[in-house]
């Protein structure tokens, strides 16, 4: 069965991100770690840092449904999530290079989907037993994630 044309989805990918560069283009380092989305949310600076680092996640899971047959995928809880902040250490992270470094990562994404065979965007991957996803749905995954961050930021820097 064919799915979303492919181009439209690496398309997507790649205008999600140019759209995010829009959004930051006036915000300054100390703007990115003072707004706020809430007293208890994130900053501008721990977003970009969140879909920096699930950048990485979403594109390996890409990566190995397109090299491995069926790979098992770990899944994010709170708890994990949580992880990556402290670890990566987000609230004091420079802006500009986690953004160059989701973009780079977003490039790479971009041009091994575009090499991949036709085929290969509905080689699967799993969560547990029942819970399969292929790459099509990786993808629009990946949009989605992109664009309630995306609108997230938007909506804290218009506050």
């Amino acid at each position: 069965m064919q799915g979303l044309p492919h181009e439209w989805l690496t398309d997507g990918l790649e205008k999600s991100a140019q759209i995010l560069a829009l959004v930051l283009a006036g915000v300054s380092q100390e703007q990115s770690r003072q707004v706020k989305d809430g007293d208890d949310g994130w900053s501008v600076l721990e977003i970009v840092c969140h879909l920096r680092d699930y950048q990485d996640i979403f594109a390996e899971r890409i990566r190995r449904m397109l090299e491995e047959e069926r790979p098992a995928f770990q899944l994010y809880d709170e708890e994990a999530r949580l992880a990556l902040v402290s670890d990566n250490d987000y609230a004091n992270q420079d802006l500009r290079a986690v953004f160059e470094s989701y973009r780079a990562k977003r490039r790479w994404l971009i041009e091994r989907l575009a090499a991949a065979p036709a085929g290969h965007w509905l080689r699967q991957g799993r969560f547990a037993v029942d819970d399969v996803v292929d790459v099509e749905m990786a993808v629009v995954h990946t949009l989605l994630h992109d664009a309630d961050h995306g609108e997230q930021i938007a909506r804290i820097l218009r506050a």
